[in-house]
């Protein structure tokens, strides 16, 4: 876990990874931003993680782009990508 100096540093307006949740993750960047997309409209706050490295190594399993949520919104979460049908993403 970063401390805040180094989180600061980085991106004042990211949460700490460690107060997150995965609720989506693809080797595809795309379907992953969509979601991050429907969850805004839906009123969730979610952040991407691991796209420019998903990007820099190409479409391999070995670094997949993430979405993540606030842990107290992770089963809302889930629950609307599977009714949007990103739940076969993960």
């Amino acid at each position: 876990m970063a401390d805040d100096d180094t989180r600061d540093k980085i991106d004042p307006t990211m949460p700490d990874p460690a107060d997150l949740e995965e609720v989506l993750a693809s080797i595809d960047p795309t379907p992953v931003r969509m979601a991050h997309d429907y969850l805004s409209q839906a009123g969730i706050e979610s952040f991407v993680f691991d796209t420019a490295s998903s990007r820099m190594l190409g479409t391999t399993a070995a670094v997949p782009a993430r979405l993540m949520v606030h842990a107290d919104a992770a089963a809302d979460a889930r629950q609307r990508l599977k009714i949007w049908g990103f739940e076969s993403l993960a």
